[in-house]
């Protein structure tokens, strides 16, 4: 029972803490996590890009990468939270001693799952730009011919447009960027800006 007198123990909480509690909260944890990452699209998106009727973004790699991560940190919580009920089922504590709530522990496996989703997720940002990088340097991309990819792209790489850059100007940014051997550019004139037409005509 949480009392008054545990909360304030001299330990701060981390003394005689239940160790199947504290392994079920992982387990819990892990459960959750394995479930957002198998269930975090709507079987009406699959149906609209088994039929060709809408084109998934780029952006959606990105989100593949961090779910499959979400497993990995899923089984991990798992393992470890049955590993805690094995330990606390088998080293069970004194007779003479009395069981402290593990609050203090289970803030900590909250706080750690938060940590490492976070991590995760800016983590899938930079494995997912490598996996572009390596893609772009073996299958070379004529981004003139595709400026809605070459827009996409560069927004996933965080590539902004500038005031005064012409389509040539951004592509050469875009091409040092991503690294890799390309297509040559075609001639175009330097007075031409990048401004909306430019970029999004591939966009509608």
């Amino acid at each position: 029972m949480l009392t008054p007198a545990l909360l304030s123990a001299p330990e701060g909480g981390f003394a005689n803490p239940d160790w199947s509690a504290i392994g079920l909260v992982l387990a819990i944890v892990g459960s959750f996590l394995l479930a957002n990452s198998i269930l975090f699209r709507h079987p009406r998106q699959l149906v609209r890009e088994r039929l060709g009727i809408k084109r998934e973004g780029l952006r959606t790699i990105r989100e593949y990468i961090f779910h499959r991560v979400q497993v990995n940190l899923g089984f991990g919580f798992l393992l470890a939270g049955f590993g805690l009920q094995l330990y606390g089922h088998s080293f069970p504590l004194p007779a003479d001693a009395e069981p402290n709530f593990p609050i203090v522990w289970i803030g900590l496996v909250v706080v750690l799952a938060v940590v490492l989703l976070s991590v995760s997720w800016w983590w899938s940002l930079f494995a997912f730009r490598q996996y572009m990088r390596e893609h772009f340097r073996t299958h070379p991309v004529d981004f003139e011919a595709n400026l809605k990819l070459a827009r996409e792209v560069g927004e996933l790489f965080g590539l902004a447009s500038l005031e005064d850059d012409t389509v040539q100007a951004y592509l050469v940014r875009l091409r040092r960027e991503i690294g890799g051997t390309q297509p040559p550019l075609r001639e175009e004139s330097s007075s031409e800006q990048l401004d909306a037409d430019d970029l999004e005509e591939g966009l509608a």
